[in-house]
């Protein structure tokens, strides 16, 4: 233990308690491992309320390239990557960046190729009750099937009924104070924000700046602000008025409203005989509000190689242009995602797990697997069916555990 941690043990606790909860969440990381009760006080969900209260908010920056993670640092005057062992597993997993803490979520029988997965919160009681909603797109990128998973029940559940009419997705979706948003486009002829809410578990439409689709105007990304905010990002594809244009919601009042007021951010004239063209095809960015700058990320063809790229964008045209990366396929972009820290706990399920006591020909342990179920009963009776019972010449053992990154699926 540090000096300065013994001179805090000398402190009421009720003060460190109001010291720590003002200490900002990547400092606060660090100081787990000072003592057993700070390590304890640090997962207290009354603690972990209070801090996300009082501790002054930070922005972190993720970037998904080629099935890896990178943790990017940007302080506008450079990038510093940091490369987070990718996980491979082929399943579903929810995940703190902050604490490093992950839940394994279950298989659904309705997943299919190209399932996508938005994580939100239903806030109308007193704690938030966090979801998962998974949802499928035709060719026409609408939404063909879709379900939720709900953290309590450990369920999966399908949804009737609900799923918007002549709406295409064309962006990729962010989480705004627990419901997530799109931009989609109705009929070919109009752009709208379409968002889900996990209170209701429906869809709604929301305007957005530019309704009328054209070449001058295309919508094609969002990204949150401050944990307040919606921006959009506008392209122009026009050959005589290349440009892109960055929206922000005048106020944070979405959830309460389908009329949503916005005010220009930023604007960037593109000039086709500069490195700026590559611009036009942004799907992804995040704005600094304070300083007037904008991030985007994009894959650009490079002297016969995919790279993936950071642009930073700002008034009085400021533009900078930084390779990241080689990127291995060229039909997934980069994805820039901006989160901000806490100490939240991901609440965490049970799994059903199958132990291999021995082989008989061997006499000896080979090897060990999880099989997911819904539910604790389902479980229960899998252990009353399976124990003791012979897995292909192998006797097995099973029993209830805590979730964890499976090995072999039985």
């Amino acid at each position: 233990m540090t000096r300065d941690a013994l001179r805090l043990l000398y402190l009421p606790w009720d003060l460190v308690i109001e010291i720590l909860s003002r200490v900002p969440t990547t400092s606060l990381r660090r100081l787990r491992l000072t003592c057993k009760r700070w390590n304890a006080l640090f997962k207290d969900q009354e603690f972990i309320e209070k801090h996300l209260d009082k501790a002054p908010k930070q922005c972190k920056v993720l970037m998904l390239s080629d099935s890896k993670v990178d943790s990017m640092n940007v302080n506008l005057n450079g990038i510093h990557d940091n490369v987070v062992d990718p996980q491979t597993h082929l399943r579903l997993v929810v995940w703190n960046p902050c604490t490093g803490q992950i839940r394994w979520i279950p298989y659904s029988d309705r997943y299919k190729h190209g399932s996508q997965f938005a994580l939100g919160y239903e806030n109308n009681k007193s704690c938030e009750t966090y979801k998962i909603l998974r949802y499928s797109l035709d060719l026409d990128k609408q939404v063909v099937d879709h379900g939720i998973y709900d953290f309590e029940s450990h369920l999966w559940k399908h949804l009737n009924d609900v799923v918007p009419k002549n709406c295409s997705v064309t962006s990729k979706g962010v989480s705004l104070k627990g419901n997530i948003y799109w931009i989609a486009n109705k009929n070919y002829e109009e752009d709208l924000l379409l968002t889900f809410d996990f209170s209701t578990e429906k869809f709604r439409r929301l305007s957005i700046p530019f309704p009328r689709v054209d070449d001058d105007c295309v919508a094609t990304a969002l990204s949150v602000v401050r944990e307040e905010q919606l921006s959009v990002l506008y392209s122009s594809i026009s050959d005589t008025r290349p440009k892109i244009e960055i929206w922000m919601m005048i106020h944070d009042k979405i959830d309460q409203t389908k009329i949503v007021s916005w005010s220009k951010f930023l604007s960037l004239e593109l000039d086709e005989n500069n490195p700026q063209k590559g611009l036009s095809t942004v799907t992804s960015f995040f704005i600094d509000g304070e300083k007037k700058t904008a991030v985007l990320c994009d894959l650009e063809y490079r002297n016969k190689r995919n790279t993936d790229m950071v642009f930073i964008v700002g008034e009085d045209n400021l533009f900078m242009k930084i390779p990241v990366g080689e990127s291995r396929l060229q039909f997934l972009r980069p994805v820039i995602y901006n989160y901000v820290p806490s100490l939240v706990q991901i609440q965490q399920g049970k799994v059903f797990e199958a132990r291999v006591i021995y082989d008989r020909d061997s006499g000896r342990s080979k090897d060990f697997g999880f099989v997911t179920y819904n539910s604790a009963q389902e479980a229960q009776n899998a252990i009353r069916t399976l124990d003791g019972a012979d897995l292909d010449g192998r006797q097995i053992r099973v029993s209830e555990a805590e979730a964890r990154p499976p090995r072999r699926q039985f």
